[in-house]
C-alpha cells in the first residue's frame, strides 16, 4: 500500500509527500533489522549464559572430585610410608576409582554448542586444550589402574611375598607403579588450578590475550587470574 501510494505521489509530482512515504518506509525497514539485531545479541547472551554455566558447573564438579583423589593418594602413600619405616612390608599402595575409570567426554558435547560464536579464540584454546588434556590424564590412570589389576591385586591374596626381594625391599616395578601414581597427584593438582584460571575467565565476561595453559607457577594464587 505504501509503495503504491509512493508511486501515485511521484506521478502527481506531490514530491513532499512521496519523500514522507518513502522515510517511513526506510525507517520501518531499519527499525525491522534493528530489531532482529537486538533479538538475536539477546539470545546469543543468553546462549553464553547457559554454556557457561553449564561448563562453570562441570569444571567445579571436576574440580571436587580431584581434590578428593589428591587428598586420598596422599593419606595411602603416607601411611604406606609409615608402615615401611616402622618395619613392616605392606602391600604397595594403590589407589582405585569407584565407578568409571575415567571422566565422562562432556567436551563433545559442547562443541556442538556453536562454541566459536560464544568465546573468543584464546578461550577457545583453552577450553579444548584443558579437556584434551584432562582425557589424556585419564589415560595415563587406565595404563596405571591396568598394572595394579594385573600385577598387585593378585599379590594381595597369595600366600607368597610377590612385591618385596630377598633383600626385603620392595621391587622395582612396583616402586615404578606408586611412582606414577605421585604423578597422577601432581597432574591433578594442575587440573584443579588450571579449572579455578577457566572458571574465573569464562565469568570475567571479557577476553583475554593470554592462555591459561598449565601455568600453575604463574598464577597468582586467586582462582588464576591470569590477564
Amino acid at each position: 500500500m505504501i509503495l503504491r501510494s509512493i508511486v501515485e505521489s511521484l506521478r502527481s509530482q506531490s514530491w513532499g509527500v512521496a519523500f514522507v512515504e518513502l522515510l517511513i518506509v526506510v525507517v520501518g525497514v531499519f527499525i525491522g533489522l534493528q530489531v532482529d539485531t537486538w533479538n538475536k545479541a539477546r539470545s546469543e547472551a543468553e546462549l553464553r549464559e547457559q554454556v557457561i554455566g553449564a561448563l562453570a558447573t562441570y569444571l567445579a564438579d571436576t574440580r571436587g572430585v580431584q581434590e578428593r583423589v589428591i587428598a586420598e593418594i596422599e593419606s595411602g602413600l603416607a601411611s604406606w610410608e609409615s608402615a615401611m619405616a616402622n618395619g613392616n612390608r605392606p602391600p604397595p599402595y594403590f589407589f582405585r576409582h569407584t565407578g568409571s575409570d575415567t571422566a565422562p567426554d562432556m567436551w563433545s558435547t559442547f562443541e556442538q554448542m556453536q562454541l566459536n560464536d560464544l568465546f573468543d579464540p584464546v578461550t577457545l584454546f583453552d577450553l579444548a586444550f584443558f579437556f584434551s588434556e584432562l582425557d589424556g590424564v585419564g589415560r595415563k590412570y587406565i595404563r596405571y589402574v591396568t598394572f595394579v589389576e594385573d600385577e598387585i591385586l593378585p599379590g594381595t591374596i597369595s600366600d607368597e611375598d610377590i612385591f618385596y626381594d630377598k633383600n626385603g625391599r620392595l621391587k622395582a616395578k612396583f616402586q615404578a607403579n606408586m611412582d606414577r601414581l605421585r604423578e597422577q597427584s601432581q597432574e591433578n593438582l594442575r587440573l584443579i588450578q588450571w579449572a579455578d584460571c577457566l572458571v574465573y575467565r569464562l565469568e570475567a565476561k571479557r577476553t583475554f590475550d593470554q592462555s591459561c595453559l598449565r601455568v600453575d607457577h604463574h598464577l597468582d594464587g586467586m582462582g588464576g587470574k591470569l590477564n
